[in-house]
């Protein structure tokens, strides 16, 4: 008989909720080898023993053994005591109460295997909605608490039926220890109801009478993986209308979820890298040129030529969009200021007046999860939104102390991050935390998180700005605190996407707002950083913001701001429009006075401005709409520039008035607003390329919301290339405000590191 040695593998990384345990241990049995594969805190372990040759084999085979979705960050073989075993077996291992190094798992798309088995009328899961299996469902929406096992997420109160217990038992099966096994005898299960609550259909009638509901133009109110969503015929003009004015979305623009990706390609231009991000496992919104002659109604996207298009992602969701054949609008199922519904009694109430028919499911929401939205630039994939699918983001951070932090984020698009000692994570993104019931989201979500992470912050980093929510609440909490300011944050948080945390860089960092050392609105910066520290070496140059806020809702007060700086006299040579002279009249008497009005050197609020000289734009429905506007009317063919001044002084200024002066001539003179756009969009880019160019021996890192702008990102890369600058460009990190916690979080590190 050959002796026999063992073997104890520790494997970390993205290890649990993907099959990995199920797939060890069809490659033990397949070797002839006995032993035990279990989940834990700190990844996943495998005790391996067996003759040495089936054991060499073993571990041979191991790496490409592993399902698609498994990401090792490490691993480690020791040798381990021979036991009295016979077999291989998974084990299940109870809930730990340590800090996990392991990464929770995302929520995963719908397999093609599943929903084959959902289409399948001779299957047993036929039209079941909630079928998933090793490889696909959801986790991170679900799971109470680590390691992942369904006895520690919310499936738990699903009991197995004898069926689901032999697949999930039978090595041979696909669903073999698949943690969210289910099938309409023992899985979860929905329901339908009316305007006033009452149950109108249950199980395979409720999907038909939402189906019937979008195809006679209705709203439904749908319970997805991470919330409720509102569901309409995206081709009915009446209905996108209603579901508009309902939510008082004037004009942003909606996501719309096609069967395939052939459909979507009749809605979009879709290049191989807009395909690969459509059809990935985390499933999000994708932004694309959108095609004329869709036959979408005409308020999907109106005034824009981009449209968010995503595949279904569950099988009730593809159910929905097979049976009302057509395009649905799939956005967000909250009303004005709210955050995401999670449960059925909640949705009812707060949903009444906007949807027609709700379709509830029993499965509880642990982890709100808005859908991710993603934007190819430069040929790579850039998230605006870190949401289902994306959510927990690992970030590359380690510490030399091990203590823990927790980075607030910031008030627009929040979402915090955390280091246990062991792993730094990104929570999803939560949403504007301007009403209380997203504040009260805020602190019920930060809490959740820091429990699933074992996290017990000694430090609270947050944003330079008292007056934001995520600041105050920081200070409330016991323990030391560390103010951020706003840009140095997006900063590193491109270095920490691009692994230059150790390395000096140029970051430029441009956007809406972000509250400066200087008393002063910052948002068109340059800035020498590292990770503890920063230094301004150039700006925008300020301008006034009559009524603060008010500003980013009407960019016509920034465009007189401008045009009073830029112009002297009445500006009557420019043949303004009427509704200019009104503001003109009514704003310029403030404009000199400081206390009246805040300044700001905002790329974000400049955009804005041009927007309302260039194209008209009088009114924001939403922050950055104006820039959106004016990116898609640019003319592509346009080669002439504007021309930004450069002040060379000890911090330097860039001076934009020459420009406002020249889109008022080009303006008079007839030239075409897409023109004007398009020399707009290439003097900014040129301007940004010259600074840098003053600093050739650092690495320049782009950061701020206004970097979400395709075009502004192309041209700079355009214009850097000769400068042979390396170029860090936005990706999974949100370079808006959704990022901020990520930067925030490294400082924060960094810092501690050094005291």
């Amino acid at each position: 008989m050959p002796v026999c040695i063992a073997y104890h593998i520790e494997l970390s990384g993205s290890v649990q909720g993907i099959g990995l345990r199920p797939a060890v241990a069809r490659l033990a049995v397949a070797h002839d080898l006995a032993g035990w594969v279990t989940n834990g805190l700190d990844g996943v372990c495998i005790q391996i023993q067996g003759p040495q040759g089936n054991v060499d084999e073993f571990l041979r085979c191991l790496p490409e053994s592993l399902p698609s979705g498994a990401a090792l960050q490490g691993i480690s073989i020791r040798e381990a005591a021979v036991e009295n075993r016979d077999r291989f077996e998974i084990r299940s291992h109870a809930a730990g109460d340590g800090r996990p190094s392991t990464l929770v798992p995302r929520d995963v798309v719908v397999c093609e295997e599943c929903l084959t088995e959902v289409a399948d009328q001779e299957d047993r899961r036929a039209g079941y909605p909630f079928t998933s299996c090793t490889t696909c469902g959801p986790r991170f929406s679900i799971v109470t608490t680590m390691p992942f096992e369904r006895s520690q997420t919310e499936m738990a109160r699903f009991p197995m039926c004898p069926q689901c217990l032999a697949e999930y038992s039978d090595p041979a099966d696909r669903r073999f220890h698949a943690q969210t096994i289910a099938c309409p005898e023992c899985g979860p299960q929905v329901w339908a109801t009316g305007p006033d609550g009452q149950i109108v259909a249950r199980r395979d009638s409720a999907i038909a009478a939402a189906v019937n509901c979008l195809r006679d133009g209705g709203i439904v109110a749908l319970r997805g993986i991470g919330g409720y969503q509102l569901l309409c015929d995206a081709t009915h003009e009446q209905a996108v209308a209603n579901l508009r004015a309902f939510k008082r979305r004037r004009s942003k623009p909606l996501a719309v979820m096609v069967r395939t990706l052939e459909a979507a390609e009749r809605l979009a231009t879709i290049d191989l890298a807009g395909q690969t991000a459509l059809t990935s496992d985390a499933n999000p919104i994708v932004l694309m040129p959108a095609k004329a002659g869709s036959g979408l109604a005409t308020e999907v996207h109106p005034g824009l030529t981009t449209i968010g298009v995503l595949l279904p992602t569950s099988p009730l969701h593809r159910l929905l969009v097979l049976y009302s054949d057509r395009p649905l609008i799939c956005t967000s199922g909250n009303s004005q200021g709210r955050p995401l519904e999670l449960t059925p009694d909640s949705a009812q109430i707060e949903l009444t007046g906007i949807a027609d028919l709700w379709l509830h499911h029993d499965r509880p929401i642990r982890q709100m999860l808005d859908d991710s939205v993603v934007r190819v630039i430069a040929g790579r994939p850039v998230t605006l939104r870190a949401g289902r699918g994306f959510a927990p983001l690992s970030l590359a951070l380690t510490s030399a102390t091990g203590r823990h932090v927790f980075a607030a984020g910031g008030h627009q698009k929040s979402a915090f991050a955390c280091f246990n000692g062991r792993q730094a994570v990104q929570g999803p993104h939560i949403g504007d935390l301007d009403g209380l019931e997203t504040r009260e989201r805020y602190d019920q979500q930060a809490r959740q998180f820091l429990s699933l992470y074992g996290v017990q912050p000694e430090l609270w980093v947050h944003d330079l700005h008292p007056e934001y929510f995520t600041t105050r609440w920081s200070q409330s909490q016991p323990g030391r605190h560390l103010a951020v300011q706003h840009h140095h944050a997006h900063i590193v948080a491109g270095m920490l996407e691009h692994g230059w945390l150790d390395r000096e860089v140029l970051g430029v960092a441009c956007d809406g707002t972000g509250y400066g050392p200087d008393g002063t609105i910052w948002g068109g910066e340059f800035l020498r950083a590292t990770a503890v520290d920063f230094q301004r070496v150039a700006h925008f140059r300020t301008f006034p913001l009559v009524g603060g806020d008010l500003a980013v809702r009407e960019p016509l007060r920034v465009a007189i701001a401008l045009m009073h700086q830029s112009i002297p006299g009445d500006c009557s040579e420019f043949r303004l429009r009427p509704d200019e002279l009104q503001a003109v009249a009514k704003f310029r008497p403030l404009l000199d006075n400081r206390r009246l009005s805040i300044h700001t050197s905002s790329v974000g609020r400049l955009f804005d401005g041009v927007a309302a000289l260039v194209a008209g734009v009088t009114h924001a429905d939403f922050e950055g709409q104006p820039a959106q506007i004016l990116e898609s009317i640019s003319d592509l063919t346009e080669t002439q520039s504007y021309s930004f001044v450069l002040d060379r002084s000890s911090v330097q200024q860039i001076d934009w008035r020459p420009v406002v002066r020249q889109i008022l001539v080009d303006r008079a003179a007839g030239v075409t607003p897409g023109s004007m756009a398009m020399r707009f969009h290439r003097g900014l880019a040129q301007v940004i390329a010259k600074v840098c160019g003053q600093f050739r021996d650092l690495p320049i890192v782009l950061g701020g919301g206004v970097f979400q702008n395709r075009l502004l990102v192309e041209l700079l890369v355009e214009y850097l290339a000769p400068q042979s600058q390396p170029l860090g460009l936005p990706g999974i990190i949100p370079p808006n405000d959704g990022g901020l916690a990520a930067g925030q979080l490294a400082i924060g590190m960094a810092q501690s590191n050094q005291n």
